[in-house]
């Protein structure tokens, strides 16, 4: 539920505004608003995400109110993520990147480039600070240095396509016709430089998407050394020629939620696939729940998104279906998002909101001016907020003051539901239910 820059203003204005209520519903000698505290990690985690076979978590966490900044830390290096939902993606994708480690060690490149009759490059391969050998055994190379096909300069040629967004990206297979004019690649630079992907998303090859689906891990990730290695491993096996003997052998944490939740879903909504079609279907399933063209844009060309997320937003709306009210206003909401966390933010929402969905029909999607929720056909007014930890704020205040404002205001309900994906402090608990929910906390 953290509210971007832009609006943060906005909210503060909502949280003066409504100051004047806010005695109403205190109990007496209790505190108006509380700043968020240093928190305990043991307090907070399950055993999976404070530790395990790569990682541990600093105990030591902070808040912002609304989400909680975890620190991880592994032999690959430490991290400062916001928020659990990003945490759990961080841990899964640590086992990819202690994979990928493997599969680009001397030892496995050089023997399956030498049991593969192929020659390898004399020069190490560089990415991300590392340097790997290309060969075990240097002499091998020096017998066979002969045998480098004529055509290695054309290794890294590409066929280009032009998408329909009109941003040039890498396609799908090799060429062996001449480079693309400023491709930045030579017989000198290929093997040291490796492979140029395209824009915003649109570049990703086949290879890489496969490696990735092999690794049960999310192509569009905000996590650099995990692209880093993939397309590492991918330039170095394309250079070799032959693939790695080595097959990833990721085995999942069950317990990390998350990252499994994503990765069943990615399956079964085919999100390996290239990314132009999975924008097509994302704009697709927003028209036909009655989004205006103009909202269903903007929300798939928010940066902070990535074809993944945004898939899981518009395929949860069309879940609940187009006889549902307020889709558009919930895109609206949808597309302020400014960063991952607030992305993940509405990626839980709308799960949520579709989960209730098959239980208790929705009649609507309301919406605050910062927040949306829902109102069920029997008259639930449910608002799931997925925050880690949620102090009571005068940010916080506002936000949900005004929300309740216009609900009692636009809408008739008989019973009120605040679900939170985390905790919430007993100051906020209090408030909560002073403006009459019933308040459920690890419930999202």
């Amino acid at each position: 539920m953290k509210m971007c820059k832009n609006t943060r203003s906005l909210a503060l204005i909502s949280a003066l505004l409504c100051a004047a209520a806010l005695p109403l519903l205190e109990a007496k000698g209790a505190p108006e608003f509380e700043e968020p505290t240093v928190l305990s990690a043991a307090e907070l985690l399950p055993k999976a995400d404070l530790s395990g076979p790569f990682h541990k978590v600093n105990p030591r966490v902070t808040s912002d109110g609304y989400f909680n900044n975890y620190t991880i830390e592994s032999k690959f290096g430490n991290e400062t993520v916001e928020g659990q939902q990003l945490l759990e993606i961080r841990i899964g994708e640590l086992i990819a990147v202690a994979e990928l480690d493997k599969m680009s060690s001397s030892k496995v490149l050089g023997d399956s480039a030498y049991e593969g009759g192929k020659a390898v490059v004399t020069a190490p391969v560089k990415a991300v600070g590392q340097v790997v050998d290309t060969v075990s055994d240097p002499k091998k190379v020096q017998d066979t240095v002969a045998g480098i096909p004529d055509g290695a300069e054309r290794l890294f040629s590409w066929m280009y396509k032009q998408a329909k967004s009109g941003a040039q990206a890498v396609g799908d297979q090799f060429s062996s016709s001449t480079p693309a004019p400023d491709s930045g690649y030579s017989s000198g630079s290929t093997l040291q430089a490796g492979k140029k992907l395209g824009l915003d998303y649109l570049g990703y090859s086949k290879r890489e998407r496969q490696l990735f689906q092999k690794l049960e891990c999310n192509p569009y990730t905000s996590n650099q050394q995990v692209q880093s290695e993939v397309r590492r491993v991918v330039s170095i096996e394309t250079t070799v020629g032959v693939a790695f003997k080595f097959v990833p052998s990721v085995a999942l944490l069950s317990q990390i939620n998350t990252f499994n939740t994503w990765y069943d879903r990615a399956n079964k909504l085919s999100l390996y696939e290239e990314p132009e079609g999975i924008f097509k279907k994302n704009k697709s399933d927003l028209m036909a729940l009655g989004v205006s063209e103009e909202n269903a844009l903007a929300f798939l060309r928010n940066k902070a998104y990535n074809p993944w997320t945004q898939r899981f937003v518009a395929n949860s709306l069309f879940e609940i279906g187009p006889k549902v009210e307020g889709h558009n206003k919930f895109v609206q909401l949808a597309t302020k998002a400014e960063n991952e966390p607030s992305t993940l933010y509405f990626v839980s929402v709308s799960d949520a909101m579709q989960k209730l969905h098959t239980k208790r029909p929705l009649k609507k999607i309301v919406s605050g001016q910062h927040i949306p929720a829902a109102l069920t056909r029997d008259g639930l007014l449910y608002l799931p907020l997925s925050v880690d930890y949620l102090f009571w704020t005068r940010e916080v205040a506002g936000i949900l003051e005004d929300f309740r404002a216009r609900a009692l205001k636009d809408d008739k309900f008989t019973s009120f539901e605040i679900k939170i994906r985390g905790k919430a402090s007993p100051l906020a608990r209090q408030k909560l239910e002073a403006m009459g929910a019933k308040v459920f906390e690890g419930s999202l």
